[in-house]
């Protein structure tokens, strides 16, 4: 697109244009190198140039026309991810019109508007039931009792009333994951003390999962991969912090309710029939979709994807207890890349709700477990396996994303 000669505006319009642009699409689907590509060729559409440097935690973005003595910089610092996939896919949408010159940048200024304007695809009601599913299906998948899949749910929804009243709280923003996983811990700690049998750190893990950054823990090295270095840590340190908040928080709280009330001795985890666990999977990947923001019109590619992460998990830990992540990890990626670009979608809407399905809940479980009732070598050793299982993740979106870019997708 080049400049309208009689649009003596045009430079300034689409500088403002680019900044919203990069700002609504940091805010509904978070920063990445995939991001930052897309927006250097949309300055390239407008007939501009540009640079841009760019981390999870700021932005800084150079747009000059002919030479660079006229010059625009905007430095800004990058919010937390409010994920909406419904808000990021009409960004897409946008920066398809304005790279087929349907759509100016003064037109794309009103239409980012409109976006940020437009209602929440759920509100609370639907968002708490589906920390209920979300909580009882990471349960069935860790191989928990019937009875602790109903207590991870309830669980789930009181984490989710709690991140409510704690997001009111401005003093409290930087301690959200720590207060609602001690919160949380406390509550599954004096259901164990009364119903025994129950595992208190399996269910309060069950209720947490939907806030271990899983995508962060598993895109941060791929940023460094593609050079993006000061990315790739910041992201890695972000997720890491977040991990550790949860359990400084889930120890607390277990630990304060153990010292007056002490643990009866429980055995490993019960399971339930597989069957039942392959009918939980839709529901689980449907109310991550809502907690990500998901149109209801993808949900039944998130159903297929959980399906084919589930099949390749189970045929890969066949073969031992990685191969299973490896494998689902290769899918999951794969399988993004071909249904953004087949249905017009964006990575994300199928990477942020998926991934979370990777997350080693039952092994890390196990591992505590056995920490706690075998010793510090077997806990150590099991530990050692929760390490390689997020390894083989790792390794196996490294590979899935050199397979998948071979079916070229639009970004964000």
């Amino acid at each position: 697109m080049s400049p309208h000669p009689n649009d003596l505006h045009y430079f300034d319009n689409s500088v403002r244009f680019i900044t919203a642009l990069a700002k609504s699409a940091e805010q509904y689907g978070g920063h990445s190198h995939d991001m930052d590509q897309t927006l250097l060729l949309v300055i390239k559409t407008l007939g501009l140039n540009g640079e841009i440097l760019a981390t999870p935690s700021s932005r800084t973005i150079a747009i000059w026309e002919k030479n660079t003595d006229h010059q625009r910089i905007h430095i800004a610092t990058s919010r937390e991810p409010a994920y909406d996939m419904a808000r990021l896919e009409m960004v897409r949408d946008l920066i398809e019109d304005v790279e087929a010159g349907r759509t100016r940048p003064a037109e794309g200024l009103v239409r980012l508007q409109e976006i940020e304007r437009a209602p929440a695809m759920y509100g609370n009601p639907v968002k708490a039931i589906a920390f209920f599913i979300a909580g009882a299906g990471f349960g069935a998948l860790m191989g928990m009792s019937g009875l602790e899949i109903l207590i991870g749910g309830v669980l789930g929804i009181f984490a989710f009333g709690i991140e409510i009243l704690v997001s009111r709280v401005s003093r409290l923003e930087h301690a959200r994951e720590v207060v609602i996983s001690v919160l949380v811990a406390v509550l599954a700690a004096l259901i164990a003390a009364v119903m025994p049998g129950i595992h208190p750190m399996a269910v309060t893990v069950c209720a947490l999962t939907i806030y271990i950054p899983g995508f962060g823990l598993t895109i941060a090295p791929r940023e460094i991969i593609l050079g993006d270095t000061l990315s790739g840590i910041i992201y890695f340190m972000n997720a890491l912090v977040v991990c550790l908040k949860l359990l400084i928080g889930t120890f607390l709280g277990i630990g304060i309710v153990q010292t007056f009330l002490p643990a009866t001795a429980v055995g490993p985890l019960a399971g339930i029939s597989p069957v039942i666990v392959w009918v939980f999977i839709p529901f689980l990947l449907i109310s991550n979709g809502i907690l990500f923001g998901v149109s209801p019109s993808r949900f039944w590619l998130l159903v297929v994807c959980g399906l084919l992460l589930w099949a390749g998990l189970l045929a890969g830990n066949m073969s031992g207890f990685w191969q299973g992540s490896f494998l689902a990890a290769i899918i999951l990626t794969v399988y993004a890349r071909i249904a953004a670009n087949r249905f017009r979608t964006t990575l994300s809407t199928i990477l942020l709700p998926a991934v979370l399905m990777l997350v080693p809940g039952y092994t890390f479980i196990q591992a505590l477990y056995l920490l706690n009732t075998s010793g510090i070598i077997a806990g150590t050793g099991a530990m050692l396996q929760v390490i390689g299982i997020t390894g083989a993740i790792i390794c196996g979106v490294f590979v899935g994303d050199i397979l998948g870019s071979f079916s070229r997708v639009k970004t964000p």
